[in-house]
């Protein structure tokens, strides 16, 4: 059997059919495990072994570059170092190639650098102090979000000037204006800008547009559903010569409007290309059939998808687990309690459960809880590597080294570690070289802005200018590992926060520093700094949440449902599913929103391979007042949870412990009377003590417990989380006797408490 065969027998007949269509467009809609990255994988094997295709005339684009490092490892496996010709990546990487390439017709040099959200953020500061906006009335993550739509509906400076109504219009369309002149000035681009410019280029430079057009004869994009107007448009230009593009993707996890994606564009491809393959893979090689039908009950009632109804691969499961707590702590507890329980057991290890939630505010619960039980966690999408303050330090200057004219890098580190140039000075240099119309570094190396300073000031300017001049000027010699060990010693920058944080406090910072090193040598051990710097910071600048994160460690995964996309894992905990959290409350009274929160939920469910776990709380710590008291609210029960047939779901219930979850004995319901989520809510079914089963593993008697007969009806007790109350009934029974405790406060009410486990303790009064 040739290499074509063997690679074609793999599939299945729907994946079969997807990867051996012949040329034209064609749309794959691949439900959630259903091998997408397999089939885009082998529709590119299959054009370099059957037709064949050269491999530099493939253009394939994914979201990711842990799906981009994927693609290429499965490729490598099946038609070897072919591939390394072939344009394989993201839409920014390969669009900032182009740039590279090209980029000067539209006047952008070589040598621009990209800006990440905190440096645009820097940027858009420095303009609001210039422009007199008072950033106590006009939000500075607004108005960078209010850019980023703009560019990302490719509205210009003047565009949004002409539209611009309410104050709030009109101070964005002055901040944009004067943003695009300072990335100009500064030799950058943002994220937007690269996708942008790359369309600007290819559509006003026809000769640029035939070089690409010619040169890629098929063109494929992963996770067609996410892509936004700029990038369909590349899409659709890059393709037009030949018309050979192969789009594959799923409508149902469409999750990314905010960013500017709209599934539209993907439904409507058969009305641009009448002639269209259209192909849908519904067969699922992930999760148990009753995981799917779970989350098709609830995606079926979008309007606006594919209908596509998917069926497991594998046999058996259990059903969809479904916990209400009383509160966010007991939630956190019940997850807690099944993983601590599964993994003594040896049932599975930390690293394959997942706890999903929509907004990160979330995971503050179970981060308490995690640690206070030991169970150790990352949270994904929280500070990155990248965007700590040591780490963005470092990256500053090597970006200056790189781009002189980079003004947020040049004034975060021109006076860092501290070297005598004051706030005064800075805005002196800034207004010197603002008048001449310079960057910043080059107005001060040319000398004449020096003289406006006073000695004290100027010797420190000029000591920072030969500092960035021989660091420069060994770029040739050092490669660039050696190039940023030497910038950290040169600096001064470890004595520096020795100093300001105490030996213990800075070793870590430091040790991040090493990691910089680290993965400076791991790609590019060899070549010097002056011919790998800039794809070092621009492979950085790229970097997203789930590229960073170490997912080999053993550890739970604490992560939004947005951060989850495109990852599995044994074991799901679906948290927080209240009306107005999930979905969420800006949702409710717009119907396309509440269509990407279901899709959301959809995603966030079909994460599961094996388990699924659903949960919501009765009252939520939604903030926190004045002095730190925890303010709640009583919820409702997400209305996913009602689009679901209960005969799916396998309500737990019972105590969560560090031992394990004490799970009330079945009892069999009559279908027709099982209540709904609502009616569990308000308590309709709630099972006395006695229906309790403790795990299998012995629980151990926690010290100073109290005692069933020490207790009676009226006693005052405190609790370590809920204060003080008054016992309302005692229920003793003996595998695990409760008391209901009234508490003093009314937002929290009466609850059910194990002697055993709760922390309680009796007053004298």
């Amino acid at each position: 059997m040739n290499a074509l065969n063997r690679l074609l027998a793999e599939l299945d007949e729907q994946q079969r059919e997807a990867v051996t269509a012949p040329d034209g467009p064609i749309m794959v809609f691949a439900g959630a495990g259903s091998g997408k990255t397999r089939v885009l994988t082998y529709r590119i094997a299959y054009l370099l072994l059957e037709r064949p295709i050269p491999p530099h005339r493939i253009f394939a684009v994914t979201f990711t570059n842990k799906a981009a490092d994927e693609i290429r490892q499965r490729l490598e496996l099946l038609v070897g170092k072919a591939i390394d010709a072939m344009w394989l990546g993201t839409f920014h990487a390969a669009c900032a190639r182009m740039l590279r390439q090209h980029g000067q017709v539209i006047g952008l040099p070589q040598n621009f650098v990209i800006y990440d959200e905190d440096d645009q953020r820097s940027l858009i500061k420095t303009i609001f102090k210039e422009l007199n906006i008072d950033p106590d009335r006009f939000s500075v993550p607004a108005v960078q979000t209010a850019i980023s739509d703009a560019k990302t509906e490719m509205v210009t400076p003047d565009e949004l000037t002409e539209i611009a109504e309410t104050p709030f219009q009109q101070v964005v369309a002055r901040v944009y204006r004067r943003y695009q002149e300072a990335l100009r000035q500064a030799r950058a681009v943002d994220f937007d800008d690269l996708l942008w410019l790359a369309l600007k280029m290819l559509r006003e430079h026809q000769h640029v547009a035939d070089y690409y057009q010619t040169r890629f004869l098929h063109v494929l994009v992963d996770e067609y559903q996410d892509v936004n107007r700029p990038q369909h448009e590349l899409a659709l230009l890059l393709s037009a010569k030949h018309r050979n593009l192969f789009v594959i993707g799923d409508d149902d996890q469409n999750i990314y409007s905010w960013r500017g994606s709209n599934v539209r564009l993907m439904l409507e491809l058969p009305r641009l290309f009448p002639d269209i393959q259209v192909f849908t893979l519904e067969r699922n090689y992930r999760s148990t059939q009753a995981i799917l039908d779970t989350a098709w009950h609830v995606i079926k009632h979008n309007k606006h998808r594919h209908e596509k109804r998917l069926q497991a691969v594998r046999e058996g499961g259990e059903p969809v687990a479904l916990f209400r707590a009383q509160d966010d702590y007991e939630e956190a507890a019940f997850a807690a309690s099944v993983i601590s329980e599964w993994v003594r057991e040896g049932k599975n290890r930390y690293k394959d459960f997942a706890v999903i939630y929509r907004i990160n505010a979330l995971s503050r619960p179970f981060e308490e809880t995690f640690i206070r039980w030991g169970i150790p966690y990352r949270v994904v999408g929280a500070l990155r590597f990248y965007e700590r303050k040591e780490v963005k330090d470092i990256i500053a200057y090597l970006r200056i080294l790189v781009n002189p004219a980079d003004e947020v890098s040049l004034l975060r580190v021109i006076n860092l570690p501290p070297r005598g140039i004051g706030e005064r000075t800075i805005e002196r240099l800034r207004q010197f070289a603002m008048q001449r119309n310079k960057p910043i570094l080059e107005a001060i190396s040319s000398g004449d802005a020096l003289a406006l300073l006073d000695t004290r000031a100027r010797l420190a300017v000029k000591g920072f200018v030969d500092l960035v001049n021989s660091l420069k000027a060994q770029m040739d010699e050092l490669t660039l590992p050696q190039l940023i060990q030497r910038l950290v010693d040169v600096t001064g920058y470890a004595d520096y926060l020795i100093r300001i944080e105490g030996q213990l406090m800075a070793q870590e910072r430091l040790e991040n520093l090493s990691q910089l090193v680290s993965a400076a040598e791991r790609q590019f051990p060899e070549f010097p700094a002056s011919q790998s710097l800039n794809r070092f910071l621009e492979q950085l600048a790229l970097l997203s949440p789930q590229d960073e994160a170490n997912w080999q460690s053993d550890v739970v995964t604490l992560i939004t449902a947005h951060s989850a996309k495109g990852l599995e894992f044994p074991v799901v905990f679906v948290v927080g599913l209240e009306e107005g959290l999930f979905p969420h409350s800006r949702s409710l009274d717009d119907s396309w929103q509440l269509e990407e929160e279901r899709r959301l939920f959809y995603v966030a469910l079909t994460r599961a391979k094996d388990r699924a776990f659903l949960t919501y709380a009765q009252r939520r710590g939604w903030s926190t007042g004045r002095w730190g008291e925890a303010r709640y609210a009583l919820t409702e029960p997400s209305r996913f949870l009602n689009e679901v047939p209960l005969t799916l779901i396998d309500e737990w219930r019972g105590v969560p412990t560090p031992q394990g979850f004490l799970r009330m004995k079945e009892v069999e319901f009559v279908p027709s009377k099982k209540p709904s989520v609502q009616e569990i809510a308000r308590g309709i079914s709630v099972r006395k003590a006695s229906e309790l089963v403790a795990p299998k593993q012995q629980i151990g008697e926690p010290k100073n417990r109290i005692r069933i007969e020490d207790v009676r009806v009226g006693m005052k007790v405190r609790h370590q989380r809920f204060g003080t109350g008054t016992i309302i009934a005692v229920e003793p029974d003996e595998s695990l006797p409760m008391v209901v405790v009234k508490f003093d406060d009314l937002s929290i009410g009466e609850k059910r408490l194990a002697l055993d486990f709760a922390p309680l303790e009796l007053l004298n009064f």
